[in-house]
Formats: structure tokens, sequence, C-alpha cells
């Protein structure tokens, strides 16, 4: 299984980090898609997972991450029901729509580390 993570959201991140430790069978491959030269526009929007020749987005994509953790295979009723009456992909995609998108080593004035250093300055 291919998951395709955004390298720029530090959410993103720590997700990724959280399901290697967790993959204890190493069935998890975590690639980011800013390292690819071409990519979909939704993979900065939601995360892809490619496994057995179909593609998974969102909160189904979590879905099938959650199958390969023995972990958090308790998790999975939950995430079924959740998925099945739309409450999944509705907390899905208000979480992803308030991430923070940081591109490593480029931080604009809105960023807190540049709020941070022009406070220093004065």
């Amino acid at each position: 299984m291919i998951i395709y993570y955004d390298s720029y959201c530090q959410l993103c991140i720590n997700n990724s980090k959280v399901w290697k430790k967790l993959d204890w069978l190493n069935k998890l491959d975590l690639v980011s898609f800013r390292t690819l030269d071409h990519y979909p526009k939704l993979m900065e929007e939601q995360i892809h997972v490619y496994s057995n020749g179909i593609w998974y987005v969102g909160f189904c994509a979590l879905i099938q991450i959650a199958k390969m953790l023995p972990l958090l295979w308790p998790l999975l009723p939950i995430m079924y029901m959740m998925k099945w009456i739309g409450l999944g992909d509705f907390i899905y995609t208000k979480i992803a729509q308030s991430r923070t998108i940081i591109p490593i080593d480029h931080c604009d004035k809105k960023c807190l580390v540049s709020k941070q250093e022009a406070r220093r300055k004065l």
C-alpha cells in the first residue's frame, strides 16, 4: 500500500510518523506527493492511498490505512459507521480544509515564525 501525503502539512507529517510506528508488518510505503514530478491537484487537498490497483481518497483512504494496522482494527466498525452516515467524510473535509500548509523553507508573512522574528527585530 502506498500512502501519498503532503510533506508541507505538519498534520500530515505527524500522522505519517504515527502510521509508520504502528506498521509492524511493514505494509505501508509513505511517499510525499511533493517529491513527484507530476501529481493530481486533488492530492493537495486530500490524502491518497494506492492499494491493489485501486485509489482511495480522503476518509476512505484512512479506512484503508486502518485495515493495515492491527492496533487500529478496533476503530474500523466506528469508521465504517461514520462513512455510512456521511460523518466521516464531513469531518475529514473540515479538518483537511483547515490544515496549515507551509512549504519547507518558505514561510510567508502569515507564518508564526515570521511574526516572531518580526517582533524580535522591534
